[in-house]
């Protein structure tokens, strides 16, 4: 053998023996994080942290199985176990495939609408002080979709400009009956009016709680025939992912700022929402009707606040959805941030994302319930 053969051989053991360490190290920040989010020990931010990677985590112990496969097989098992048991744990969060549901026996399918408008982009083209195309087929879209409850967060009012005076717009389409996180701004020029439910039933009973901001949680107690139904729209502090500025910087010190920057925001979005999500189950529990929370949360299905919504009430994606139902029509993308919950005495029948929808920098998400 000669000398080049052995240090080869020697160079190929190194890594594979760091393979399969870094592979252990993989496997048990994994399991860690599967613990974390089954059983909710803990709501510190690290812990929300390392649940909201495991989608990484899975990406990375697959590359490893391949990796094995190709040069020791039997060393593949070990990923591979992982990543079933993640499948059979939470597989349903994250990738379902469902039909939907005809209604064969008596009850009234109703549809809820949600969309983060994104300020109808207002704050862009506001500068124009006219109508914009691209803010006119926003609102004519949210306006002509057929759903008689529609709910909105980040949701911006002019009375200055026709095309922009989207509370008068919805009241003449019919939806004579709202509930607006900030009601007085919808009577300015330039009204930020945040989380906002409008219906064509009438509204017996309603409440609205500022989180800061934008955020907050509106409610509305919505009577349809001789039904009455809860439906909470939230906008939780945001998550503050932005891949793309990270992306965009040209040198290292504008990258560890944004990095910096990112870091930050997600603490403190963490710690907030950990709150705020508890404000939101208090407005289920209280409700002496069927329950529907809608909205914009901000966090993936792998973290405190899809999991203790999802404590309380089944999530409608993962009952009627199809795909992955991402959410996010920015970087990094492959996130579900906007959810609905919904009460067992109204099962869904169809629950979708709307992703060919890129008006904002969210899609909108409908579910189809049954009123029995």
């Amino acid at each position: 053998m000669t000398l080049r053969i052995r240090v080869r051989q020697v160079i190929a053991y190194f890594f594979r023996s760091l393979l399969w360490s870094l592979n252990l190290l993989l496997v048990l920040y994994t399991c860690f994080g599967y613990w974390l989010l089954y059983s909710l020990p803990t709501e510190h931010w690290s812990a929300s942290m390392i649940m909201i990677t495991l989608p990484v985590a899975w990406a990375l112990n697959l590359i490893v199985v391949f990796c094995w496969l190709t040069s020791r097989p039997w060393r593949s098992w070990l990923s591979g176990i992982v990543l079933i048991i993640g499948l059979i744990l939470f597989g349903s969060r994250t990738f379902v495939w469902h039909t939907p549901v005809e209604v064969i026996s008596q009850g009234k399918p109703i549809k809820i609408f949600s969309y983060n408008v994104q300020s109808f982009d207002l704050n862009e083209s506001w500068s124009f002080y006219t109508s914009s195309p691209r803010v006119r087929r926003t609102d004519n879209y949210v306006l002509r979709y057929d759903a008689p409850i529609k709910c909105f967060q980040e949701f911006y009012n002019s009375t200055s400009i026709p095309d922009y005076n989207v509370v008068l717009r919805f009241r003449k389409a019919g939806y004579r009956y709202s509930v607006l996180l900030y009601p007085q701004n919808a009577l300015v020029p330039e009204g930020d009016i945040g989380a906002a439910i409008f219906s064509i039933y009438p509204i017996v009973d309603s409440g609205r709680e500022p989180f800061g901001g934008s955020n907050g949680v509106v409610w509305a107690n919505i009577k349809i025939g001789n039904d009455t139904i809860r439906v909470i729209n939230v906008h939780l502090r945001s998550m503050g992912i932005r891949v793309g500025k990270v992306l965009t910087q040209k040198e290292m010190k504008g990258v560890k700022r944004e990095t910096r920057g990112v870091l930050t925001a997600l603490h403190n979005g963490f710690t907030d929402r950990r709150e705020e999500v508890y404000k939101v189950i208090d407005y289920i529990r209280e409700s002496p009707y069927p329950v529907i929370v809608t909205g914009d949360h901000n966090d993936t299905p792998y973290s405190v606040v899809y999991e203790r919504l999802r404590q309380v009430l089944p999530n409608s994606f993962e009952d009627g959805g199809r795909g992955f139902g991402f959410t996010y029509n920015r970087l990094p993308g492959f996130i579900r941030i906007d959810h609905q919950f919904h009460d067992p005495k109204l099962p869904v029948l169809n629950f979708e994302t709307l992703n060919y929808i890129g008006y904002s920098d969210h899609y909108p998400i409908v579910g189809t319930y049954l009123i029995k």
